[in-house]
């Protein structure tokens, strides 16, 4: 692959890292808020509203997680040079899927065959962002 395409991978990689981080960091304060003693909710709809966004935030996490593992081995596959190549058969990964998700080890082909057998950041990406 190209160096000029590799830098550009390399700043969207790390762009959408800053982004979880930063979300990371702005669901820790809405857990202080959601947790504080001081704020008692008033009524059951205000009750039920905290239980969603608790569980909301509890689910991010868990794959925000797992792509931000997936981001720094995806930086460690640049850095070794083997970013972009699909780890199952070894060819180019399509430059439209890495632009769709930059961390992702699988071509097309081989992402769709391995859909229905195993559940990836890849894969539950865009339901949550």
């Amino acid at each position: 692959m190209e160096k000029n395409k590799i830098h550009k991978f390399r700043r969207s990689l790390l762009k959408k890292r800053s982004q979880i981080l930063e979300r990371y960091l702005k669901k820790e304060e809405t857990e202080k808020v959601l947790t504080d003693q001081s704020a008692e909710p008033r009524d059951v709809e205000e009750y039920a509203n905290i239980n969603i966004t608790e569980e909301i935030l509890a689910q991010l996490s868990d794959i925000e997680i797992e792509i931000l593992k997936a981001i720094d081995n995806a930086l460690e596959r640049i850095q070794n040079g083997t970013y972009g190549i699909c780890e199952v058969c070894g060819k180019e990964i399509e430059e439209e899927r890495l632009e769709a998700v930059p961390w992702t080890t699988l071509c097309i082909q081989h992402a769709k065959e391995q859909e229905p057998f195993q559940s990836t950041p890849d894969l539950r990406y865009e339901e949550y962002f």
